[in-house]
């Protein structure tokens, strides 16, 4: 049994380790996005858009990205609507596909924190 509590102590910590870190990630992903924004707009402003700027170990440029939206059942739904004008049809495709997804069970832990415990 002491090495069952062994074992969930040090669970516990690292757990405690991941939670921190997560948000630290979180925090410091925040912070680069609106540095980003503020140095892209400074380039695109001031003409620097074209160029790359040195650093130490690499190379900065500014570049434009091509961000596609997630494929959710909404977007199917409205994409299959113009494409099929029966509405039962449409129903009936996306009911299927939520139905018949593949879904597995895997054994996990979760750890629920007490309002005054959570780690920050």
């Amino acid at each position: 049994m002491t090495d069952f509590a062994d074992t969930i102590r040090k669970w516990t910590a690292i757990d405690t380790q991941i939670h921190q870190a997560n948000q630290q990630l979180r925090d410091l992903r925040t912070a680069r996005d609106t540095l980003t924004t503020n140095v892209c707009e400074y380039m695109k402003t001031n003409g620097l858009d074209k160029r790359k700027i040195e650093i130490s170990d690499s190379t900065i440029s500014y570049y434009e990205k091509s961000e596609t939206t997630s494929l959710s059942y909404g977007y199917l739904e409205s994409c299959l609507a113009k494409i099929i004008p029966d509405k039962d049809q449409v129903e009936y495709i996306i009911k299927y596909l939520k139905d018949n997804r593949t879904t597995k069970k895997v054994p996990d832990l979760r750890r629920v924190y007490r309002n005054d415990t959570d780690p920050k």
